[in-house]
C-alpha cells in the first residue's frame, strides 16, 4: 500500500513545475491533417475538434483555441467546476503535473476547456455520439391455470363505494408553501437525526467542495462551517459520505493536504472529527492519546510529510464498532426523541415567510434545546470540576417545551381571559408578564431566558430555566392575587413577538374599553408586573427594574422595595431602567400604567437554588401581593 503524504507545513516541499504558455492558436500549414495536428499539440482528435470547433482544415486557418483562467482567488476545481469538467480529465488535457490538487496557478494563466469533458452525461464525441441499445420489449409471461381452488365468495352488504373526488391541481402559490414546509419539515428532521440541519451527505459534499475550491480551504469560512456541523451524531456517517466522494483521499487526509492552511487549524480539525467520532463510538481516552502522539510526530516530521496511512487505521477500526448515540436512542428514546402531538397548523413566518407546521416548530425547539443543553452542561461540568456524563443530565423540563400559539397563521403571545377574582372583588386587575417561554413571530425559535443546571434529589443534574421557573412564580401569584380579590391577565411570550405585537399595550387597551371582559377599568386599577429571572454568574439578590421618569412606577418600586426587604431570605435592589437608555420594552409598553419588572434571583448565580425553592417561592410572592395591597392602599 503507497502511503498517502502530505507537507506538514514546517519545510516548504517543491511545489509542480509552472508550464510553458500554452499555444492559443494555431495557423493552419500545407499538408496538416486534423490527426497530426492533434498529435503533435498532444490531444484526441475529439479534444481537438472539442477545442477548436472544425471538423475539417484549410490551409492558412487560424485556430483560436477555448482558453478561460481560474477565478480571482479560487482553484484549478472551480475552473473545471464552472464547465461540468471532471477534475482528473481537466487536468490530464492540460498537462498539469501529478498531485494536482497542489498545482498553483499562475496570475493571467490559461488552460484548455472543454464543457462536459470527463461528465458521464457528456461524453467526448467518440462516445457521446453512440446510439443507446434499444430496449427489447418484456416478453409476456405464460399464463397457467392455477391448480389452487378457487376461494368461496363471502356474501357481503350491497354497497357501492363511493368514487373518490379527483383533487384541483394546486396553485403556483400553494405549491411554493408546500416546498417551503417540506424544505423546513426536513431541516428540523435533519436535526432531529443528525444533530444538524444538513445530512451528512451535504456536509460531506460541502467539505470536498471547499478543499477543491480554495488553496488552504481549512481555514476558509465554508469549509470551517460544513466542519462545525460534524457533531456525535452524524461523524461516522460524514466520514463515510466523504470517502464515497472522495474513493482515493480520507477526510482527514484531505485536511492534512491544505499546505495553505496552519499546521495548528489542520490538527484542530483533525482532532475536531476524532473527538466527534470518538464521543459517538464511546472509545476511551486512552486511543486519542495514541492518535493525537501519531498526529503530532507525523506534523513535526523532519522531512515534512504527513503519513495519514496509520490514522486512517484508527479511524476506520472506530466506524466498525457499534454508535453509543444510536444503542442509547433505541434503549432510552425518551431522552433523544420527544413524541409531540401531531399539529398541522401551518405557520409562517414574517421575516422569511416561511411555512412550518406548529409539529415541526416544537419537534425542531426541543431539538435543539437538548442539543444546547448538552453543550452547556459539558462546560457547566468543567468550570464546577463535575466529571461529564451526558446521563446525568436530566432533560425532561426541555422535553416540556411548548407548541407555539398561533392565531391566522401567524404566532401570537400567549394571553388568557380576565381570571376574575375567586373572592369579594375589589375591582383592581394586575397584568402579570412570566418572562420568556415562547416562539418568535419573525423566526420560529423557542427563548427559554437565561438557564444553569442544578442538582436534583436523584443526583442528576437538571436544567434551570428562566420561562418554567416564572411561570411557576406567575401561577402561585395569580391564586393569590384572585384570593384577594384582583382580577388577572397573564400575557407572555418572546421578547420579539411581544415588541412587534405590543401585547402588553394591547392587553391594557382592552382592559380600558371593556373589551376583554365586558367591564371598563381606569388607568388606576390597572398594574403590571413582570417576572424575570436574571443572569450573571456569582451574583445574588432580587431585583426592581422600573421607569423613574414616570411616579406612579416610582411609587410601586417602593411598596416592592419595603416589603421584600422585610424577608431575611430576599435582598432586592431597585434598578432604574429609563427608557432611551437602558430600558425595557415591557415596561416602555405599559407607561401609561404603574409597572414593574421583578428580577427573582439570578438563575446561574450563587444562590440559584432559590428559584427551585418551594417556601423561597411562596414568601416571595405573598410579600409581591403585600406590595400591591399597599400601592392599592387595601
Amino acid at each position: 500500500m503507497t502511503p498517502k503524504v502530505n507537507n506538514s507545513n514546517n519545510i516548504q516541499t517543491p511545489k509542480p513545475m509552472a508550464q510553458t504558455k500554452k499555444p492559443e492558436q494555431y495557423k493552419v500549414k500545407q499538408g496538416d491533417t486534423i490527426s497530426t495536428v492533434a498529435k503533435n499539440m498532444g490531444f484526441t482528435v475529439e479534444q481537438f475538434q472539442a477545442l477548436t470547433g472544425v471538423t475539417t482544415l484549410k490551409t492558412g486557418t487560424v485556430l483560436k483555441f477555448k482558453m478561460d483562467e481560474v477565478p480571482e482567488h479560487r482553484g484549478l476545481m472551480a475552473l473545471a467546476q464552472k464547465y461540468n469538467m471532471d477534475f482528473t480529465e481537466f487536468c490530464k488535457l492540460n498537462k498539469i503535473p501529478a498531485p494536482y490538487r497542489e498545482y498553483n496557478p499562475k496570475k493571467g494563466e490559461k488552460f484548455y476547456i472543454i464543457n462536459g469533458l470527463g461528465k458521464s452525461a457528456n461524453k467526448t464525441p467518440s462516445t457521446a455520439n453512440k446510439p443507446a441499445p434499444t430496449a427489447k420489449p418484456n416478453p409476456k409471461p405464460a399464463t397457467t391455470k392455477s391448480t389452487q381452488a378457487k376461494p368461496k365468495r363471502v356474501a357481503q352488504t350491497p354497497h357501492k363505494a363511493a368514487k373518490p373526488k379527483p383533487q384541483a391541481p394546486m396553485t403556483e402559490g400553494e405549491k411554493a408553501l408546500h416546498e417551503t414546509a417540506m424544505a423546513g419539515a426536513r431541516v428540523i428532521s435533519n436535526v432531529v437525526k443528525w444533530g444538524s440541519g444538513y445530512t451528512p451527505e451535504e456536509i460531506a459534499k460541502g467539505l470536498n467542495k471547499s478543499a477543491n475550491d480554495h488553496w488552504g480551504a481549512v481555514e476558509k469560512a465554508d469549509f470551517q462551517e460544513m466542519l462545525k456541523q460534524i457533531n456525535p451524531k452524524n461523524a461516522s456517517a460524514v466520514i463515510k459520505a466523504y470517502k464515497k466522494i472522495s474513493p482515493n483521499e480520507s477526510l482527514i487526509n484531505t485536511i492534512t493536504s491544505e499546505i495553505r492552511s496552519s499546521k495548528d487549524a489542520r490538527k484542530n480539525a483533525v482532532m475536531y472529527i476524532y473527538d466527534s467520532l470518538a464521543k459517538e463510538k464511546n472509545i476511551p481516552q486512552g486511543v486519542r492519546a495514541k492518535f493525537k502522539a501519531n498526529l503530532d510526530k507525523e506534523f513535526d516530521k523532519w522531512v515534512g510529510m504527513v503519513d495519514t496511512t496509520q490514522m486512517d487505521k484508527t479511524i476506520n477500526s472506530m466506524l466498525a464498532k457499534p454508535s453509543v448515540t444510536s444503542t442509547a436512542t433505541s434503549k432510552t428514546s425518551s431522552k433523544n426523541t420527544t413524541r409531540v402531538p401531531y399539529n398541522g397548523t401551518q405557520v409562517t413566518l414574517t421575516k422569511s415567510g416561511k411555512v412550518f407546521t406548529v409539529s415541526d416548530l416544537q419537534r425542531g425547539a426541543i431539538a435543539s434545546g437538548k442539543k444546547e443543553a448538552l453543550e452547556n452542561f459539558e462546560k457547566f461540568c468543567k468550570k464546577n470540576n463535575i466529571k461529564f456524563d451526558e446521563n446525568m443530565l436530566d432533560l425532561a423540563p426541555i422535553e416540556r417545551y411548548p407548541a407555539p400559539v398561533v392565531k391566522n397563521g401567524k404566532i401570537v403571545a400567549a394571553e388568557t381571559a380576565l381570571l376574575r377574582p375567586t373572592s369579594k372583588p375589589n375591582g383592581k386587575v394586575v397584568v402579570l408578564n412570566p418572562g420568556h417561554g415562547g416562539y418568535s413571530s419573525r423566526n420560529g425559535c423557542f427563548d427559554p431566558g437565561s438557564y444553569s443546571f442544578i442538582k436534583k434529589g436523584n443526583g442528576k443534574y437538571a436544567p434551570l430555566l428562566e420561562y418554567a421557573k416564572m411561570k411557576e412564580y406567575s401561577d402561585d401569584l395569580t391564586e393569590k392575587l384572585r384570593a384577594q380579590g384582583y382580577a388577572v391577565v397573564i400575557a407572555g411570550g418572546h421578547a420579539q413577538t411581544m415588541s412587534d405585537q405590543n401585547t402588553i399595550t394591547n392587553v391594557i387597551s382592552k382592559l380600558n374599553s371593556g373589551q376583554k371582559s365586558g367591564q371598563k377599568y381606569s388607568k388606576s386599577d390597572i398594574v403590571m408586573v413582570s417576572l424575570h429571572a436574571d443572569s450573571q454568574p456569582g451574583s445574588s439578590g432580587s431585583g426592581i427594574c422600573y421607569d423613574s421618569k414616570f411616579a406612579d412606577d416610582t411609587k410601586l418600586q417602593a411598596c416592592l422595595n419595603k416589603h421584600l426587604n422585610q424577608d431575611s431570605w430576599i435582598k432586592a435592589t431597585p434598578a432604574e431602567r429609563r427608557w432611551g437608555e437602558n430600558g425595557i420594552q415591557v415596561l416602555h409598553q405599559s407607561e401609561q400604567n404603574p409597572s414593574v419588572l421583578l428580577e427573582v434571583e439570578y438563575v446561574n448565580g450563587n444562590k440559584s437554588q432559590n428559584l427551585d425553592s418551594r417556601d423561597y417561592r411562596t414568601r416571595y410572592t405573598n410579600k409581591v401581593v403585600a406590595s400591591l395591597n399597599e400601592h392599592f392602599k387595601k
